[in-house]
Parts: C-alpha cells; structure tokens; sequence
C-alpha cells in the first residue's frame, strides 16, 4: 500500500525529541552515518527541529561490516567514550539497527536502553512510552509514589505541565499561555516536563498537585503514573474557562478573579474582531483544519460551536493512525473551505486543485518557524489569536477577488460584430449551479463570473451557438483550477 505524504515521523524520532529535551541525560543514537542529522538538522520537520549545537547527541556510525557481521556493540563503545562518563546515557535504535538487533548495552557503561519501535509506532506512540519510562528509571526507586505533602501555610499549589518537547507545532507558544493561565489562578508550576527539567529532578514529579497533560497525542501514560488527578491543555473560550475552573477545584483555588479579568484585557480584542467589518461573513466563510487531535478537536469546537464558523471537515492525525492523505486531497476538492488549517501537505493539495482557499499553518510537517511565544492556539490567548488569524485570511480572501486598479482598463478587444447571448442548456445551468454552490459564499459572485465568462468565449472561440455542459466542465479544467 502506498502511503502518500507522511505526516509524522516513526518512533525513533519521538524518542529523540524527548530525551533531548530533558538536561543531564545523553543521547546515544544507535544507527548508520548521518541519524542523528535526521531529527537535529530537521529533514522532515525543517525549521523547528531540535537546536544543533546544545545537545548532548551522538551517533554511533554504523559501517557496513558491523551492520552485516559484528553488530554495534563496538560502536557503541567508540560514540559512549565521546560523552561525559559520569552523566547517565540511554542508547535509542533507528530501524536499521532494530532489524540486526542493535541497542545492546556494553558491559562497563551507564548506557541504558529504550526501544522506540520505530518499525511500528509513530513518533506519538514512542513519545508517550520515553516520558513515561524517565519516571520509571529516574523517578522514586520501585516506581512507589508518595502521596502530596500537606503545604506550608501560604504556600501555593503546585501544577505539573506535561509533554512539552522538541518537534511539536507551535509548542512554545501553547506552554507559555498554559504556564500562564496555571500562575494566574495563583498556583505555581511545579516542573515543564520533558523540556527543561533535569534528570536529576525527575522524581519531583510527585511534589505538584495536579498536572496539565499538553496534548492528547502523548503524555497521558506518564499523567497516569503520577497518580495525581490530571487535566487537558484546553483550546477555545468555553474550554478554557471550564478548564480553570476544573483546575481551581483540583488544587483549592478560586479562578474567578482571573477569568474576570481576562474577559476585560486578553479576551477583549476577540470581541472587537467578532464586531469589525468582517462579522458580515463570519456565518457564511467556511473553515476546515487537517491536524494533530489536539488542535482539530479543539480548533473545530471553537470555531465552529462557539463561534458559529462552518467548518467544511475536520481530519484529526491519531497516534498510531495513518492519515488517509489521498481522502484529504480529495475533500479539498468537493467541499473546498475558504480558510485552511493544517500542514504543508494540505498547503500542496490546495495548489494542486488550483483553489483560491486562504491557508493558516496549524501542524507539521512544513518548513515553518514558531518559535515566538506570541502564537498560541490554547487558551484564552489562543482564543484572541485564532480569530485574529480568521479574520485576515478573510481580509486576504477580498484582496484575491478584487481587481488591481492596473488591471481595471484590461478589456477583451470588442468583435467588429456584436454578439448575441449564448443560451445556455439546462444541464449546463444545473451543473453551474451546484459548482458555484459549493464555493464559499465570500467568492461565489466572482467564482460564478470567471466560470461562466470562460465557457461563453470558449463556445464563440468553437463556433458554437449555445452553452452545453461539456463545454462548461473544459471551461472549468481551462480556468486556473476549481473555480475558487
């Protein structure tokens, strides 16, 4: 079976991704010349892909003779005497090291082992077993977990954030406004784990009260093992305010004050833009997001139950799933949205169909940089933000059906003789009728006009005296793509 446009990575590069992530740890790479380019210098995910110069990576350089005859314990030995041999290390095989047997520890070092199973898990899959085996080698011996210790009068909660690591969209955005939504109900953030925290203090796990799971695609195995009550990182306006409320009810809080602010300072500009000149389309511009679950569920349910936004379709990439891309290709071309969420595969089947639909990056793979922390999708931020991005996209969308003043003098030249109208059969007005119906209301004068200019000068050009429906659907293949 053909798999078209992967759009995530195989197991071993979520195990990278997270054991790079964390300090104090170093990172064997167990594969031939040039794995460990692959996820540090980002040939799938380009522009965000782990930093290339602070990572404590190695890679073992398997030859020929040792991938055909003496395995890579010998080399394994060469890349360990490159690293730090008082730090812990944990060797990470690719598939070609997995098929020979490779990732064997020698005797006489501190490498541990994790095997990713890139052959049969995705980078999601094997993400959420590496956090959760840090807790299980690092955390409290025997994998016991205390209860909470009763806080000092005064003392804050605490909050666990986890999942934040290396090759995720739009990841540092999104933990900032969750670490900011946890301090501003009064709480304190108690560790951001993978990213940032230290092998050393993996056992502090256990001294927050509840923990925030960032994603749905991986974390969740490690939340669970904590034994501590857990919540999901929210998107959208009604979320996130159930979500404070939730956490506050977890931890001992009042959220109210809070919430109450935000309505009046970091969720105002949501309402000016719900209330600008574009509000006029907002019942009518279709949307459709192709993404990671975390971002189609919650962009979906924001946009289109509170905000009232016609979504077209909505294709959530599951861990362990393979996304049908071919389906996706081919709902671009039925029910075409005005405004595209998703990844560079989907910024490609909207240019293959040749549609006019505006597109807003909201998932890897693609060579896009969100390293800012000024573009988060959670939270009431990332309520203000979606919107704020809806609303240009439509403002993008006029600019693409107006006329340029330099092309308004731009006219056929007029025939010598004029013409009479063309009629028009009833098939071909039916199939005009359900083309230009399943164009985006914001477009469809335009759309309408270009189709059907297009299949009367085509029949004049033919000597035709009237309009049938196979010259309408050559009309539409001449124009530049679907007539939207």
């Amino acid at each position: 079976m053909l798999v078209l446009d992967h759009d995530r990575a195989g197991g071993y590069w979520g195990a990278v991704y997270v054991f790079a992530a964390i300090k104090g740890l170093q990172v064997v790479v167990d594969g031939p010349v040039g794995c460990e380019n692959l996820p540090v210098t980002a040939v799938l995910h380009y522009t965000d892909a782990l930093p290339p110069h602070e990572l404590p990576v190695v890679v073992t350089g398997l030859s020929e003779e040792e991938l055909g005859r003496h395995g890579t314990e010998g080399a394994m030995k060469r890349a360990h005497a490159t690293l730090d041999p008082d730090l812990p290390s944990v060797v990470v095989t690719g598939s070609i090291a997995e098929m020979i047997g490779g990732g064997v520890t020698p005797e006489g070092t501190n490498i541990q082992r994790f095997l990713p199973r890139t052959i049969d898990e995705d980078q999601w899959q094997s993400a959420n077993r590496a956090m959760a085996w840090l807790w299980s080698e690092f955390g409290p011996k025997k994998g016991r977990v205390a209860k909470v210790k009763p806080r000092p009068p005064g003392a804050k909660p605490r909050v666990n954030i986890i999942g934040p690591c290396y090759g995720m969209f739009n990841m540092p955005s999104d933990l900032a406004e969750i670490r900011r939504l946890v301090e501003g109900i009064g709480a304190e953030v108690n560790m951001v784990f993978p990213l940032g925290s230290h092998v050393e203090d993996v056992s502090r796990l256990a001294d927050a009260d509840a923990s925030v799971c960032l994603y749905r695609e991986f974390g969740r195995l490690l939340c669970e093992a904590l034994d501590r009550p857990y919540l999901q990182a929210p998107i959208g306006l009604h979320s996130t305010t159930k979500f404070l409320r939730s956490l506050g009810e977890l931890v001992g809080l009042d959220p109210e004050p809070f919430i109450a602010r935000e309505k009046h300072t970091t969720v105002k500009p949501l309402w000016d833009l719900w209330r600008s000149v574009t509000q006029d389309f907002f019942a009518t511009a279709t949307f459709a997001i192709v993404a990671n679950e975390t971002y189609t569920r919650g962009v979906r349910h924001f946009l289109e139950e509170e905000m009232g936004v016609p979504c077209m379709f909505a294709i959530a990439r599951r861990p362990g799933e393979k996304t049908d891309n071919q389906g996706v290709r081919e709902a671009m071309r039925a029910k075409t949205p005005l405004v595209m969420f998703g990844s560079f595969n989907e910024r490609m089947y909207l240019a293959e169909a040749g549609a006019r639909a505006m597109y807003i990056p909201a998932s890897f793979p693609g060579a896009i940089v969100r390293r800012h922390t000024g573009t988060p999708f959670m939270g009431f931020s990332g309520a203000t933000y979606i919107v704020q991005e809806f609303c240009n996209a439509l403002f993008d969308a006029l600019f693409n059906i107006l006329p340029l003043a330099a092309d308004l003098d731009r006219v056929d030249a007029t025939p010598a003789r004029l013409h009479r109208e063309l009629p028009w059969d009833e098939a071909a007005k039916a199939r005009l009728d359900e083309i230009v119906e399943s164009s985006p209301v914001l477009v469809r004068i335009s759309a309408a006009k270009r189709l059907r200019d297009a299949a009367e000068r085509g029949a004049r050009q033919a000597g035709e005296d009237r309009i049938s429906a196979a010259r309408l659907e050559r009309a539409q293949a001449m124009v530049e793509g679907p007539p939207i």
